[in-house]
Formats: C-alpha cells, sequence, structure tokens
C-alpha cells in the first residue's frame, strides 16, 4: 500500500510524533520523581530517572532514524518526487535536535530543583 495517504502522512509526522510522546514522557518520569522521591533510586552513582531518560532519548533518536531509513524508498510517487522523503528527513532532523535539547538539562541540573 505504498500511496495511501495516512502512512504517507504519518511518515512524514514521524519526528514530530516520536518528539511529542518523548517530552510527554520525560516530562512523566520528572513529575512522578519528584512527587515520590522515596521512589528515587540509584544505579552507578547516578539517578534512575537520569538514566530513564537518556535512555528514552536514545531509543526515540534509534526510532526516527529507523522509521525514515526503512519508508523513504516507499512514498508514493508525486510531481516532486524527493519532496516527501525530503520533508520528513527535515523535520526528523528538526525533532532530533529538539529531543537532545531536552535530554541535556537532565544531565546537567537537579530535577526537582
Amino acid at each position: 500500500m505504498p500511496g495511501s495517504f495516512p502512512r504517507t502522512f504519518l511518515f512524514m509526522l514521524s519526528g514530530p510524533i516520536i518528539w511529542a510522546v518523548h517530552f510527554l514522557f520525560v516530562y512523566t518520569v520528572n513529575g512522578i520523581n519528584c512527587a515520590r522521591p522515596a521512589l528515587d533510586g540509584v544505579w552507578m552513582g547516578l539517578p534512575a530517572p537520569l538514566w530513564i531518560i537518556v535512555a528514552a532519548s536514545l531509543l526515540a533518536l534509534l526510532a526516527m532514524a529507523a522509521i525514515f531509513l526503512r519508508l523513504r524508498s516507499r512514498m508514493p510517487r508525486t510531481a516532486c518526487p524527493g519532496f516527501i522523503p525530503w520533508l520528513a528527513g527535515a523535520l526528523s532532523l528538526l525533532s532530533a535536535v529538539a529531543i537532545v535539547w531536552e535530554t541535556l538539562p537532565v544531565l546537567l541540573v537537579p530535577a526537582c530543583a
């Protein structure tokens, strides 16, 4: 089904959708960590929420790259053949930058300060 609209639309917006889910996840983990400090654990000298958020960030970046690499050649032919993969790649790259910028404060600032 290479020409279906929902598939093409989801491919183009996969980066921002993954970014939004990651953003919600980071705030959820930090919210739970600040609301329930008794649940805070330490692993290898660092707080467990930090590890969870860093792992989620890496997973989000890998998911964006995998979706883009897998689907970029399966898009329908249009009048401008490279536009849809270019747009999806640009949005995924912008979302990857946003994910990195969301993750850096976790490494630099205490969660509940």
